[in-house]
C-alpha cells in the first residue's frame, strides 16, 4: 500500500504493513518535521526578485519553518511564493535581507514584510485562489506598552484618549485650546505681544540681564558707564564720517631698540639700536603708516627684512651713523620705507 501525507505539513503517514523493518527511518523524519513546525527557526537566503517557500511531502523543507529569518542579497523587493497553494500555514517573519519582501500563495492578498520588520501571517491554502494574511495588522488588546520606535500610520488620536486629534501643530494647538499662542518648546518659546510680568530676573547665563534697573544690567552686563564703557560725549571721534579737530592730535611714540617693530603696539617708534640687525615689521596691518626716529650712532650695519621694502641705497645709507628719519606705509604683507638723509 501507498503512504499518505498530512495536508499541512506533508508528515507521512505509512500503510498498514508498510515498511515493515524501516519505519523508524520515516519517524525520525516525521519528528525531525514536527520540531521544524513547533520551534524551529530557518535562515531563508534570498536573491533576485523571487523566491519559493516549499513544504515538500517527507522530506525537510524550508516551508517547515515556524520562524524564518529572512537575509541574502535580493536585488529589489522579493516575491516569496508559498508552495504548494492547498496548504495552511502560520509563519513568524522577521526580514533582515536588506529588501521588502511580499508574501503570497496565490490570487488573493498578499503580505508585504518591510526590511527591518517584523510579522505574522497566516496562508489559508485556498489553491488557486489563497490569500495570506496579516495578523499584526488588526490586532484587538486591551494594554499596550510600546518602548522606544517609531508609530506611524494611524488615526490621529483623539483629544478625549489623551491625543490632540491632530497631525499637524497647528491643528493641535486650535483643538486644545490653546489658540493663537505660538508654539513653545524648551528651546524656543516666542511670546507676541502682552507682557511677561513677576518672574525672578533672568540669569546672565540664560540670555537675560539677571537685573529689574537699567544700571544694574549694564553692571551684570560689564558695560558699566564710567567704569567699564566710557560715558557719551558729543565731542567723541567717528572713524566712519569726516572730522575736524580743534586740538592737536597725536600718537603715542615707543622705544624699541631691537630694529623690529610690532605693528600692533603703536604706529610712531624711536630706536637707538646697539650693534647690527635687520630692520623688520611684525603683525602686518593693510593701511597702517608711521614714523621712525633712529638714532644709529653707531654706524651698525642695518638690513632689510624680506617683508621690508626700500630703495637700492635705503639699507647703506641707514647703516652710516647718523640720525634718520624714517617713513613707512603697509599693506598687510609688506612695509614701503623711506628715509631722510642723516641729521646734522
Amino acid at each position: 500500500m501507498t503512504s499518505s501525507y498530512t495536508s499541512n505539513l506533508g508528515i507521512e503517514k505509512p500503510a498498514t504493513g508498510d515498511q515493515s523493518g524501516t519505519w523508524g527511518d520515516t519517524v525520525n523524519v516525521n519528528m525531525d518535521i514536527i520540531d521544524r513546525a513547533i520551534d524551529g527557526v530557518g535562515t531563508i537566503s534570498l536573491s533576485g526578485t523571487t523566491h519559493t517557500l516549499t513544504t515538500s511531502d517527507g522530506a525537510l523543507s524550508d516551508g517547515m519553518y515556524r520562524v524564518l529569518v529572512l537575509g541574502g542579497s535580493p536585488s529589489g523587493t522579493n516575491t516569496i511564493t508559498i508552495s504548494p497553494n492547498d496548504q495552511e500555514k502560520l509563519y513568524f517573519v522577521v526580514n533582515s535581507s536588506g529588501e521588502s519582501a511580499i508574501f503570497t500563495q496565490g490570487s488573493g492578498s498578499n503580505v508585504t514584510v518591510a526590511n527591518g520588520d517584523t510579522k505574522i501571517i497566516y496562508a489559508d491554502g485556498a489553491g488557486s485562489g489563497a490569500a495570506v494574511s496579516d495578523f499584526t495588522a488588526n490586532l484587538a488588546m486591551s494594554s499596550v506598552n510600546i518602548t522606544g520606535g517609531v508609530i506611524s500610520g494611524i488615526t490621529d488620536l483623539a483629544v478625549a484618549d489623551g491625543g490632540t486629534g491632530a497631525s499637524d501643530a497647528a491643528t493641535a494647538r486650535t483643538n486644545l485650546g490653546l489658540e493663537t499662542i505660538a508654539t513653545q518648546n524648551s528651546n524656543s518659546v516666542s511670546i507676541t505681544g502682552g507682557s511677561v510680568t513677576g518672574i525672578t530676573d533672568i540669569t546672565v547665563a540664560d540670555g537675560g540681564t539677571g537685573a529689574s534697573t537699567a544700571s544694574g544690567a549694564r553692571t551684570n552686563l560689564g558695560v558699566a558707564i564710567g567704569s567699564d564703557v566710557q560715558a557719551y560725549d558729543a565731542d567723541t571721534a567717528k572713524t566712519d564720517v569726516a572730522q575736524t579737530f580743534t586740538i592737536s592730535q597725536r600718537g603715542t611714540i615707543t622705544t624699541d631698540n631691537d630694529l623690529s617693530f610690532d605693528l600692533s603696539v603703536t604706529n610712531n617708534f624711536k630706536c637707538t639700536p646697539t650693534g647690527t640687525g635687520t630692520l623688520t615689521f611684525t603683525n602686518h596691518t593693510a593701511g597702517q603708516s608711521g614714523n621712525i626716529l633712529l638714532i644709529n650712532t653707531g654706524g651698525h650695519a642695518i638690513s632689510l627684512a624680506a617683508t621690508t621694502k626700500g630703495d637700492a641705497s635705503l639699507a647703506t645709507t641707514i647703516s652710516t651713523a647718523g640720525t634718520y628719519w624714517l617713513s613707512y606705509y603697509d599693506d598687510g604683507t609688506n612695509a614701503y620705507v623711506t628715509t631722510s638723509a642723516a641729521f646734522a
